[in-house]
């Protein structure tokens, strides 16, 4: 048996590699971003201590860190929920691409099946 109908079997499919694409894309530039602005910051950080030199400053300076340092911890963990999020939503897009494409393709063999035994 032979589905006529090519396309539209396989518009979901290429529906899910775009999106696969779209997500793994969006993803990865997240983490690009947040990996160049520690590793900024970082540097900003390493240039502002090598200048500290009473112990009063010092000390000033690595209560600054610490505040830093839960900041930053507070932003990781918006983005972990952020991401988490993304994940959710893009499997609910795959199951529903999944659902549409074995519909289409369950149509099709129901179109042929007719069509041969008038044969």
């Amino acid at each position: 048996m032979m589905v006529k109908n090519i396309n539209g079997f396989t518009q979901p499919i290429t529906k899910l590699v775009e999106l696969n694409t779209q997500h793994f894309e969006t993803l990865m530039a997240s983490q690009k971003k947040a990996a160049e602005d520690y590793r900024s910051l970082v540097e900003q950080r390493m240039l502002a201590a090598k200048d500290i030199k009473d112990p009063v400053a010092l000390a000033s300076f690595v209560t600054d860190q610490m505040a830093l340092a839960q900041s930053s911890y507070e932003k990781m963990v918006a983005n972990s929920r952020s991401m988490f999020e993304s994940m959710t939503g893009y499997n609910a897009e795959v199951i529903q691409l999944f659902q549409e494409s074995s519909s289409q393709l369950k149509d099709e063999i129901a179109k042929e099946v007719p069509a041969k035994k008038n044969k």
